[in-house]
């Protein structure tokens, strides 16, 4: 029986590696990979290896597995599929395939939970203050690299957007966060005063947020040292941040999405400092009280970053919101410092939100901006010509000019779409906002397959690994009206070919690709954030809530499929929730 079950198991797995790879059954390589699943699922199911498996792992490694294999078939069931046409063969695959999927990623999940219980990465006794320090010099150092061939900055038209809105020539406008905005207005206005060069103003913007997120670096790695990780993590950290060339690229581009990403990293890590200080302890009575100076390296920082990251993007806002129960739940025990914290961020946060932006009549981002997705699943109904009832057409058609759909209808991106609805109905939908979810719910239930095959494609490259996507390739300032160009200080072919070859190398090199995937980095995640579970430790496991609701927010409300920048919080604060799992809590910081 035990011959049985190893040999079905192993031909599962086989067969879903095959349907997902597109492999022949007549591929001689078949036979290795099954000898290779015979091989890794009899050292899985042997006595000496089930005795160390813990009563909870089969549950969380179930509950993983069904994630991720249910998020593969979301992803690839048209390839799984081929050709066929049959419902019942169609069926069939699927399922064998599912099961297949399911044995692969639980005994991974499985294997993982053992590892990482043997894993130790904490324990270091040095403590000195210069790691941090030459952290924030290295990371200066080499993203210097980009500011000099990048100079003034790396500018698109988003970009070009707000620097018009900075010099008056555009109204101001929150669709792109007027702090940030504000941000670079204020560095410019400095840059301009003191040298008259607008593009100096610029650079002196760059220079700003390149050390911003190298000082958030650098209190990562500080953090990391309070956390007594051992000094090769840390080294392996610094070095992350150094020379992955997106972390450069990012650093010297004007794009609101990089500062948030380095405040939704200080609010991670400063939410690690509290867990690290005892406040969600239970094996103390109280918690202990906050020192004078950490007030300046703890609470400010939490402060700060929460209040950025609720401006500077409104799916910050969001995430913040829902984290927020949460995070007071957890810290109970220290709602005395915990609850004037959080109101003040609040506070602060709905003065800018309300009082601020009615004053200075600062219009918001229209309603159709966060319908991306529903508006695409509509965009591909009409595009194919799929049937609705006539109330449901004439509502359509209000909303939108159906004519032009065909033709303007890109399935990864909604901006189209959205213009579109712009161009005519925009108003209309304003007012019919009930109207509009409830026939989106009706012709959904009509076109199941269409609504989902919308939402895969548009959302697709931000939860599954194996999506391929260009990133950091922006160049320079793009072609404007206000007399901005491009002036590289370092340039010539040499600098160019470097450049390409660093963008390149993640789709060359195995392994290495996935520090370039979102959605690989979305599973590491939501596996660090089941470790911290599988431990007990909600303040753990806490840690990396806020930035998988900010995916969530991302995969519902994207407005393309695979725009890394979106992600790039979690990318940044990464190493944070790595080693989020296996901290403890120590007597004070």
């Amino acid at each position: 029986m035990y011959r049985l079950k190893l040999f079905l198991n192993s031909f599962l797995a086989l067969f879903a590696v095959m349907r997902l790879t597109g492999m022949e059954t007549r591929n001689p390589v078949s036979i290795i990979i099954f000898i290779i699943f015979l091989f890794i699922f009899s050292g899985l199911n042997s006595d000496s290896t089930e005795s160390h498996i813990a009563s909870k792992d089969p549950f969380i490694a179930a509950v993983l597995a069904l994630i991720f294999c249910t998020l593969t078939l979301a992803a690839r069931y048209e390839m799984i599929l081929g050709s066929m046409t049959s419902s019942l063969f169609c069926a069939m695959i699927l399922l064998f395939t599912w099961f297949g999927l399911f044995l692969i990623y639980f005994y991974l999940c499985i294997w993982l939970l053992q590892a990482a219980e043997r894993l130790h990465i904490t324990g270091n006794v040095y403590s000195s203050v210069w790691l941090s320090v030459l952290t924030v010099a290295v990371c200066m150092a080499c993203w210097t690299f980009y500011f000099l061939h990048e100079y003034p900055g790396v500018m698109t038209p988003d970009s070009i957007n707000q620097y018009a809105q900075v010099i008056g020539a555009y109204p101001l406008s929150n669709h792109h966060s007027i702090v940030h905005t504000a941000l670079i207005g204020l560095f410019y206005n400095i840059g301009l005063a003191l040298t008259g060069d607008m593009h100096f103003g610029l650079a002196l913007y760059t220079l700003a947020q390149m050390l911003f997120m190298a000082l958030v670096a650098g209190y990562v790695v500080k953090t990391m040292q309070k956390a007594d990780i051992i000094t090769p993590v840390i080294i392996i950290t610094m070095l992350f941040y150094a020379l992955i060339p997106y972390h450069g690229i990012y650093a010297v581009t004007i794009w609101k999405d990089i500062p948030f990403a380095g405040c939704f990293t200080l609010f991670s890590a400063a939410l690690m400092r509290f867990l690290l200080r005892g406040n969600a302890a239970v094996t103390s009575g109280r918690a202990p009280k906050l020192q004078l100076g950490e007030y300046f390296s703890l609470v400010l920082p939490y402060i700060f970053s929460g209040i950025m990251l609720c401006l500077l993007r409104t799916n910050g806002w969001y995430a913040f919101l829902v984290s927020l129960p949460f995070i007071l739940l957890v810290y109970k025990r220290s709602w005395r410092c915990m609850l004037p914290i959080h109101a003040v961020i609040l506070l602060l946060v709905l003065f800018v939100k309300y009082p601020v932006m009615q004053v200075y009549e600062i219009p918001q981002a229209d309603f159709v901006e966060s319908l991306s997705v529903p508006i695409q699943q509509l965009a591909r109904v009409v595009s194919r010509n799929e049937g609705m009832s006539e109330s449901q057409i004439v509502f359509v058609e209000n909303i939108m000019d159906v004519t032009k759909v065909a033709e303007t209808y890109q399935p990864d991106v909604s901006d189209n779409i959205k213009n579109l609805v712009r161009e005519s109905g925009i108003d209309y939908l304003a007012s019919h906002k009930s109207e509009f979810f409830k026939n989106w719910f009706f012709i959904g239930l009509s076109h199941p397959k269409t609504y989902f095959d919308a939402f895969v494609e548009q959302t697709v490259g931000f939860w599954y690994p194996d999506v391929s996507y260009q990133v950091g390739l922006a160049d320079g300032i793009y072609p404007n009206e206000f007399g901005l160009r491009w002036q590289p200080v370092l340039s010539g072919n040499a600098v160019v070919k470097i450049r390409e070859i660093l963008f390149k190398l993640h789709d060359l090199i195995p392994l290495y690709g996935m520090l370039w995937s979102m959605g690989f980095m979305l599973w590491t995640l939501i596996f660090t954030i089941a470790l911290g579970i599988r431990n007990v430790q909600s303040a753990n496991a806490l840690i990396g809530l806020p930035v998988l609701l900010l995916m969530l927010t991302i995969i519902i409300a994207t407005p393309v499929a695979t725009e890394f920048r979106y992600a790039y919080a979690l990318f940044f604060g990464m190493p944070v929730y790595l080693i989020a799992p296996f901290v403890r809590e120590r007597n004070g910081l």
